[in-house]
């Protein structure tokens, strides 16, 4: 039995393609390929339907899965109680983060941190969404808003203020705005993650974008089209002062401005934990205090 070749058939389900697993693992996709089928013919069974297009479990890739999951959390439970034997920061380190938190400032905090310990290889995931732990390896996640109730530890590094913007000529020429879903009435340009748009948030309501003229997945896209004058969006007033400062943005419906969201790093509680993350961990609290509380943010 090829034990890692039952490990990259999950990568290749958790990944959802052939050629994300190969990015993952760090083998070319024909090498998890051709693996995948001399476990098929070992087996005796077809585990995946594959077309040009998509890939999808037959039934016995379905009862296949779960044990192959638990395989991949044994062989990282195996790889951290290892690396927490080790004497200095070594190994793969992986994290996911929302686009506009991973593009600044964690970022430069990560090539910090590498610079420091340079035995420690670094994977981030950029994702508004909340990936699992297990299934895509994770070490850290940065998150925001009210977590699930888990087993996970969050740490809340700050709480972010949101609120809505466009440009002085935008707010001029649309109708006057006195609640939020007076919003409905005008172009909005929103952020989410795939085929999901985000509620704006205000204080006592959610208003939930109906038919946004412009959606993307990075909040820096949704100011850059804002300050186009192609719309209202919302976004972190940390992201947004810039261009306030500048007056190409003014904020609209400032009374119902939301309380501030919470932003959360988390991290499963380890009994062995792996001096990567050990150091991760004071890493971010030093990257922190310098980083301070700049405007938009509250501490």
């Amino acid at each position: 039995m090829d034990i890692e070749a039952v490990i990259w058939f999950a990568e290749v389900v958790n990944a959802g393609s052939f050629v994300g697993a190969a990015r993952r693992i760090g083998q070319p996709s024909s090498n998890v390929s051709r693996r995948i089928a001399k476990l098929e013919d070992h087996l005796g069974v077809k585990l995946i339907q594959r077309t040009t297009r998509s890939l999808s479990l037959t039934q016995d890739g379905e009862a296949l899965l779960p044990m192959a999951r638990q395989l991949t959390r044994s062989q990282y439970q195996i790889t951290e109680w290892k690396d927490s034997l080790s004497h200095e920061p070594k190994g793969v380190l992986r994290l996911t983060a929302p686009h506009s938190f991973a593009r600044e400032p964690l970022t430069q905090w990560l090539l910090n941190y590498r610079s420091k310990y340079p035995l420690v290889r670094i994977e981030l995931i950029h994702s508004n969404d909340y990936l699992d732990f297990q299934d895509n390896r994770l070490d850290f996640a940065f998150r925001q808003g009210p977590l699930p109730d888990s087993s996970l530890i969050a740490k809340r590094l700050f709480s972010i203020e949101y609120g809505v913007f466009a440009t002085p000529t935008m707010i001029r020429a649309g109708s006057e705005l006195k609640e939020p879903n007076d919003l409905q009435r005008v172009p909005l340009i929103t952020a989410g993650s795939i085929g999901k748009v985000f509620p704006w948030r205000f204080r006592n309501t959610d208003m939930l974008p109906k038919d946004p003229a412009l959606s993307f997945e990075d909040t820096a896209q949704c100011i850059q089209a804002a300050v186009s004058g192609l719309g209202f969006t919302y976004a972190s007033r940390y992201e947004a002062s810039p261009f306030i400062r500048e007056g190409c943005l003014e904020e609209v419906l400032i009374p119902f401005r939301p309380t501030p969201i919470g932003f959360h790093m988390v991290y499963p509680e380890r009994k062995h934990r792996a001096l990567k993350n050990e150091t991760f961990l004071v890493a971010i609290q030093e990257e922190l205090e310098k980083f301070g509380v700049p405007e938009g943010l509250v501490s």
